[in-house]
């Protein structure tokens, strides 16, 4: 990976595709924008993976994250709060949810490369397709 530091933004020649980051939203993605969503990219495909090999039929993922940041010590990340939204014909039961969270969290290498400094929640929450939830 290579990267050019300019005045108000970094550019970072990616295997995919070149990207911007600035702390400015206008000029690029931030870097918390980034370090967050590297970690929804690692512990989302996990889910996915586990859902498939455990022939557990869903139509949708989709997650929402919430952080909690210390503005005393550098704007620090302390706690990031994952939410996966399962939706499928078939309902997972909170106890398998809990089940599926533990084993995303354990083997998700970005989420395992902060745990001892960032504290991390993952739910799973089951969304029926007729709407009712778990």
């Amino acid at each position: 990976m290579k990267y050019i530091i300019e005045n108000d933004h970094i550019i970072g020649n990616l295997g995919f595709n070149p990207i911007t980051i600035s702390p400015s939203e206008n000029k690029g993605y931030r870097p918390f924008e980034l370090f967050v969503s590297s970690l929804v990219g690692c512990s989302g495909t996990i889910l996915r993976n586990i859902l498939t090999k455990r022939k557990y039929p869903f139509q949708k993922l989709e997650m929402e994250v919430s952080a909690v940041r210390n503005p005393d010590h550098a704007n620090r990340i302390e706690q990031l709060s994952f939410t996966a939204y399962v939706q499928s014909d078939e309902s997972l039961n909170s106890q398998l949810a809990d089940k599926l969270a533990d084993l995303v969290v354990k083997n998700c290498g970005m989420i395992q490369s902060v745990i001892q400094s960032i504290e991390i929640n993952f739910t799973i929450i089951s969304i029926p397709l007729n709407g009712e939830n778990e």
